[in-house]
This record gives C-alpha cells, structure tokens and sequence, in this order.
C-alpha cells in the first residue's frame, strides 16, 4: 500500500529536519555538520526499520531521502546568495529594475499542471494496490521542487550593477550570480519571453538561467557556458549600458519572438508539451494505464499496450527531441561538407546534422535506427574548429550505425525486468519477510547499486566504441579524434571553470581544473563505474598511445583499465 498524506508528510519532514540540522552547523563548523547529518540518518534509518515492516520501511525511506534532496537543492546556493549581500554592503551599485507579472509564474505552473496531470489523475484514481503510485509520488516531488524554486526566484530575485567595479550581481537564494561584464560576450534583446524555450520541462542541453518575471522585453546577456535571461525596465538603456563591455555587432531591432499560443507556435507546443509528458514526467504512460484500468484490461493487455508504446516513443524519439531541442538542420556548409565525407565514409550517408542553441560543448545522436537518425551539435559546438567537430562527427556517426540509443534502450529495459523479477520471485517465496529482514536489505540494496553500475558498463562500451570506430572515418585517424576530444574538454573546462566563479562561493570550487588531468583514486571508482562516459584523460590518452582501431585488443585494453583504474594507486601504464 502507498503510504498515506500524512505519512508522506512526516517522512518528508524527517529529510527536512536532518538537512536543516547541517545547514544550520554548517556556518560554524564543516565537520560537526557532516557528522550531525549522518548520525541523524542513520538514527532515523534504524528507527524505521524497527518500527515499520520490510517493504513498507523502503518507502519511508525513499520519501526522507526525497525531502533531504529537495531541500538541499533549496539551500545550495545560499552560500553564494550570503557571500554577495555582503559584498553589496560595502560597494555602490545601482538596482535594476525588474517588471513583475503575476501572470508569467502563474504560466509556468499551468504548464507544469498539464505536464503532470494525468500522473496526478492515477494517484487518485488508480488502483488502490498498485506500486506505480508509489513511483508517481516520489517524481512528483522532485518535480514539485524545481516549481518552487522558479516561484521563490519569480518573487524575490533582485539583479544590481556596479559601474565602478563593471559587475552585474544577481542576488536569488537559489542561483546568485557575479558577472564581470568584460566576460560578456553578446548583448541581444528578445520582443517576449519565449516560454517554450525557458520552461524548465520543455528543453533539453539548456545552459539557460531564467530569471524573466514578465512576458516584456527580455534582455539576453550571453556568458560563457550561461545564457541570463532578465526581463528589466528600460530594457534598451541597460542594453546600450552593458553592450559597451563587449565587442559584438549592436542589432537595434529587438529578435521577434511569437507568443507561445501563436499558430506558427502550435506545433512546438504540442510537441515539448508530449516531451514534457513522456520524457521529464510520467503522465503518458500513466494516462494509457489509467484509461486502461478503466476499461477494466487484463493486467497482460495492459502490459502489452504499454510495451508498444513505449516502442513507438522509441521509434519517433528523434522527430521528439528535435522539438524538445529546438534543433533545426545547420546551415554552416563547412559542417555540411564535413559531415557528408564523414557520413558517406560511415555508410550512412542520409543522416543529416542538426543544431540547437547551448552552450555547452557537445553532440547527439538520436533514433532508433539508421533511417530515423539524427545528429545534433549544439551552437557552441559548431564554433569549433572543424577538425574537431569532425571528430566529434564520426564518434555520433558509430552511435547512428551501431543503433546505440535502441540497444542502450533494450539493455536498460532487460536489467529492470530482471531486477522485478527477482523481487517478485523473493516475495512469492519467501514466507517471511520480517524473519529475512536484513539479507533481504542487502539484496535489494545490491541491486539498487548494480543498476547504475551495469547501465554505466555498456554505456561506456558503446562510447570507447565510438571513439575509436569512428577514428577510422576520419583522415587523420586516432590522432584526429584524440586531438578533437582534447580541445572538447579544453573547452568544457574552460567554460566549467567561469561557471563556477560566476555561481560558486569561496572555497566551494572543489572540482579539478582540468577532466584532462588524473583523478583521485575514489573520483576514479565512480568515473569508471557509475559514469556513462570513460573519463576524458583516459580515452585521449588511450587514443594517442596505444592507437588502437575497434577491436578485441581495444576492449579487453578497457575492460582492464576499468578495474585497475578504479583502485589503483599507481600512475596509469603505458
């Protein structure tokens, strides 16, 4: 049975409490912090084992862990947002400010309603015994955070720029910023908020902050690796004021933005809407269940519609992502005439490349088959040299040719099938559950931690594949993709590093400089084991030393340096 209101309350508040024991200490003192938080979980893990039964203390937990994640994700920016108000104090700045529409949030969270509707529908409609209620509840949580945090930001943001100094400062609990102006790159006016590319649910590779609280003139400042979208008064004053920090071209007229209802519009809506419904939420899959429970299916029926449904989202998820993307085919002919000698050397010469507005450095492929493919760079992407992007080419390239998004999809699918399987055979035949308590924590607790493991093995098999696979469809070998993944990460890096002067307190800037660089042997466990990605340093690495092309020698060469990697202490071989 899922458990009740009052019950989800009291255990989301437990989460609560225990973070709010830690963030209050922490200003004091970092490590009696830590040690408050872990002894107040272990407290409150013990205590709901012993009081609860088996299945029913997995639940309980779930929802403290879910009420100490969201309010972590509530408080971790305080750090920056108090280091700035005591900055303010001491300077002179002058406040920017901002026109406020109730109707702009109250916008975000109809959107967010439709999103999850029939998600919501199901928790109360649904069959009383089913354990999808329990999923549903736990994602709407985490959803119903990101919504606070937007409505909190909508009502208190306070943006301030200090001429002496060239600083534009952002103070919001949740994203406080401190933008040098002489790091501003590009300084653009947008007639209207465009909701279908701010609304955290509609997008995908956003590097977006939006701090818009009306559906006025949006002031655009794009910074490295972060686009600020601000919706201010006297919108062309504050353009002209900090458009005198960058060297781009002045467009005078503001870029045109069609309101989200327009009938040009209508097609984009729809499609991120069902984006928004089957891939940042569950209310698809729910809605089809709950009509069909209606109906009165058979549980086989319904497993079967949601089968083949779930293969139909497959089969259009490149059309899908492309809306979700605002991906549009590139234009740049120089990437046009890499890509078809790439393709062409690839043998799959139809697919065509798409870009979509990000600042991160990165590419897509998309689809199920080679077909209903798509590969999509990322604008930031595209200004690289074009040697790099062709190497990040034929790596998507491998991923379009080896069907990886289907099998990546299958694999995925045949673990969690497993894994209820497992768990259906344990309670069928277990008799007892309270008597086998603690192998059967330790069991499920396996699994739970084998998942990402398993998902993280074959990821990176297909990525290691990619790289040197798609080596081969380009002139300049494993020397070319090894020299595009540097310059990649050399950009990532670079970007990574602005990012979190912009955004991190003193002394938060934990992470290394370089993803180039070796890391500590613990960040090594979960680079290798937990990432669907092999750490940079070693596939550049492995790429200019060893040269190898695809093969047995290639993966065994992995399938090694996973393990060793992992935990070693000594220095990488040769």
């Amino acid at each position: 049975m899922l458990l009740s209101l009052i019950e989800i309350t009291i255990s989301l508040s437990i989460g609560i409490i225990i973070h709010l024991l830690g963030f209050l200490t922490r200003r004091f003192n970092e490590k009696l912090a830590n040690t408050l938080e872990i002894t107040s979980a272990l407290v409150a893990l013990g205590v709901v084992f012993y009081q609860y039964t088996f299945l029913d203390s997995f639940m309980y937990i779930a929802f403290i862990s879910s009420g100490w994640l969201a309010f972590f994700s509530l408080t971790e920016g305080e750090a920056k947002y108090r280091e700035l108000k005591e900055e303010l104090r001491s300077i002179h700045v002058e406040n920017v400010k901002l026109n406020r529409k109730l109707s702009r949030i109250f916008l975000d969270f109809g959107f967010a309603a439709v999103v999850f509707a029939s998600a919501i529908l199901f928790l109360i409609f649904g069959p009383e015994t089913s354990p999808l209620k329990f999923f549903i509840a736990y994602t709407i949580l985490s959803a119903a955070t990101v919504m606070v945090k937007r409505f909190i930001t909508y009502a208190h943001v306070k943006v301030c720029y200090s001429k002496d100094t060239e600083t534009l400062y952002i103070l919001s609990r949740f994203n406080a910023r401190k933008f040098p102006t002489k790091d501003l790159q590009t300084v653009k006016v947008e007639s209207s908020a465009d909701i279908l590319k701010l609304h955290p649910y509609f997008s995908l590779f956003t590097t977006n902050s939006d701090f818009t609280t009306s559906f006025q003139q949006v002031l655009r400042l794009h910074f490295p690796g972060e686009t600020v979208y601000l919706t201010v008064n006297e919108t062309e004053t504050w353009r002209t004021t900090l458009e005198n920090n960058t060297l781009s071209e002045k467009v005078e007229k503001p870029l045109s933005i069609l309101p989200f209802y327009h009938k040009k519009n209508i097609k984009r809506l729809l499609g991120k809407l069902y984006f928004a419904m089957t891939v940042k939420g569950i209310s698809a899959y729910t809605g089809l269940l709950l009509l069909l429970y209606f109906l009165k299916t058979p549980m086989w029926l319904m497993i079967t519609f949601a089968l083949f449904y779930w293969i139909f989202n497959l089969y259009i998820s490149d059309r899908i992502l492309s809306i979700a993307m605002d991906a549009k085919e590139t234009k740049n002919s120089e990437v046009i005439a890499s890509a078809k000698k790439v393709f062409k050397n690839a043998g799959i010469p139809d697919v065509k490349v798409y870009e979509t507005e990000s600042d991160q450095y990165n590419g897509l492929a998309t689809g199920m088959n080679i077909g209903r493919s798509m590969v999509t760079l990322t604008t930031a992407t595209i200004k690289l040299p074009i040697e790099t992007i062709e190497g990040i080419l034929a790596h998507e390239a491998v991923h379009v040719k080896k069907r990886d998004v289907m099998w990546g999809q299958i694999w995925n699918t045949a673990f969690l099938l497993i894994m209820l399987g497992i768990l259906y055979l344990l309670v069928e035949n277990i008799s007892d559950l309270e008597a086998n308590a603690i192998p059967l924590f330790f069991v499920i607790w396996f699994l739970m931690i084998l998942y990402p493991v398993y998902q993280s093995f074959y990821s990176q098999l297909m990525e290691v594949r990619a790289d040197h696979l798609g080596a081969s469809f380009l002139k300049g070998g494993t020397v070319q993709m090894a020299e595009s993944l540097t310059t990649l990460a050399n950009r990532q890096d670079d970007d990574s590093l602005k990012n979190l002067e912009y955004s991190a307190a003193k002394g938060e800037n934990r992470v290394k400089e370089s993803s180039l660089d070796r890391s500590s042997w613990w960040l090594r466990i979960l680079e290798f084991q937990m990432l669907p990605h092999p750490p940079m340093y070693w596939r550049v690495k492995v790429l200019t030393e060893h040269g190898y092309s695809w093969g047995r020698t290639i993966c065994k060469h992995w399938f090694i340096d996973r393990h060793k990697e992992s935990f070693s202490f000594k220095k990488l071989r040769n």
